[in-house]
């Protein structure tokens, strides 16, 4: 691909993103030249042609149409520099003090507009929002009119009994952007689940956002609205919960809610598990163990995956001596049809798979350097 790739994790993740026509996007961080490096792929997941660089130094979600893609960016943002906070010998080697940019391009590359979700507050003051050296995650969803924007995020607030100093904190973030100008419209939340450890974001005609929280909540969470302005009703589960010993997976939008799979601890040892987030209701339906799943990975970040697969099907992923292992699931019941299946393929902690117009299954990796991997599961071989 060209420069230096960083290596997929949480930090440098290599991002694919599907077109209608088949064809798609690849984003990754080049870390020679602290850019955004994109190139247009054919549908066989070969260079189309490679797409101007965007500044920043992370991009970690992107959802492309036919007029273009979107894409979320981390950056350095010099306008919120601390000296006590912000790439200093006081701090740790990755506190960057950035921002997150939702940069909307055209399929030429040409940037329409990049708009700046966090805040201008120096992160030595009360309320400043901003990405610190953990927590750089982030998710986009649409419902074709605003783009929904979940990241992880710090921020700052005053250090009880300490005048003039500050504490950081983690949390998440949700806002929403007008599709076609790039404007903020109102909704979403500067400061939700806390410390949030991975964020999701889904659109079935509501707004899905999970969170994996070890405070406030110390849960699993699901807010679900009609509207960005509409208030969220919350689901919560595995509250009061080791947060080491669980994990989010996949979200994927199905009729009347979203089908999401999980890692808890079950009997002492870990286990995968698919369940309905229905619409409504205080509670998870079709809540069920995925038994083939044996040997999980279990220090966590583990993770389980998860993609809409072909037609009424999920493709359901997971880790066992750390390799990714796949079975299919029918998107209706739940139950696993086909699988597992062992795989060599390469999938990092922190990235989703994506669902392609022809209902095959992306993702791509990097070990970093110069290589850059797309991984296709085709929907035909489920049939």
């Amino acid at each position: 691909m060209g420069g230096q790739a960083g290596p997929s994790d949480e930090y440098t993740p290599s991002i694919i993103a599907p077109k209608p026509d088949g064809t798609s996007v690849l984003a990754w961080a080049d870390l020679g030249s602290k850019n955004i490096r994109l190139a247009s792929l054919t549908a066989q997941d070969t260079i189309q042609q490679q797409l101007p660089a965007v500044p920043g130094l992370e991009v970690h979600a992107m959802l492309a149409d036919a007029q273009g893609a979107a894409l979320a960016v981390m950056a350095n943002d010099p306008d919120i520099y601390s000296v006590k906070y912000c790439q200093s010998s006081a701090t740790p080697d990755k506190a960057v003090c950035g921002k997150m940019d939702l940069v909307r391009i055209d399929n030429a590359g040409a940037v329409s507009y990049r708009t700046t979700l966090t805040s201008k507050k120096n992160v030595d003051s009360d309320g400043a929002l901003f990405t610190w050296w953990y927590a750089h995650t982030a998710r986009l969803a649409t419902d074709g009119s605003e783009y929904a924007v979940y990241f992880r995020s710090a921020g700052s607030s005053p250090r009880p009994g300490v005048a003039g100093e500050i504490d950081i904190h983690a949390g998440d973030t949700l806002r929403f952007v007008n599709s076609s100008t790039g404007a903020m419209s109102a909704g979403g939340w500067d400061w939700g689940c806390s410390h949030s450890w991975s964020v999701r974001m889904a659109y079935n005609g509501r707004w899905g956002a999970a969170c994996h929280g070890d405070g406030f909540p110390n849960a699993m969470q699901v807010a679900r609205f009609g509207s960005s302005t509409a208030a969220a009703s919350s689901l919560q589960w595995l509250s009061g919960t080791d947060p080491a010993q669980r994990a989010l997976g996949g979200l994927v939008p199905a009729a009347g809610g979203y089908w999401l799979n999980y890692m808890q601890t079950s009997g002492g040892a870990l286990a995968l598990k698919l369940a309905k987030v229905p619409d409504s209701g205080s509670a998870l339906t079709q809540d069920s163990t995925i038994s083939a799943a044996t040997g999980l990975d279990a220090v966590y970040p583990m993770r389980p995956y998860m993609a809409a697969y072909g037609s009424g099907k999920l493709l359901l992923g997971w880790k066992a001596s750390g390799r990714l292992v796949l079975a299919v699931a029918d998107a209706t019941t739940g139950a696993v049809t086909e699988g597992p299946v062992v795989t060599t393929l390469k999938i990092d902690n922190f990235q989703d798979m994506v669902t392609a117009a022809n209902g095959d299954v992306l993702w791509a990796y990097s070990d970093g350097g110069t290589n850059i991997q797309v991984n296709r599961v085709a929907a035909c071989s489920s049939n």
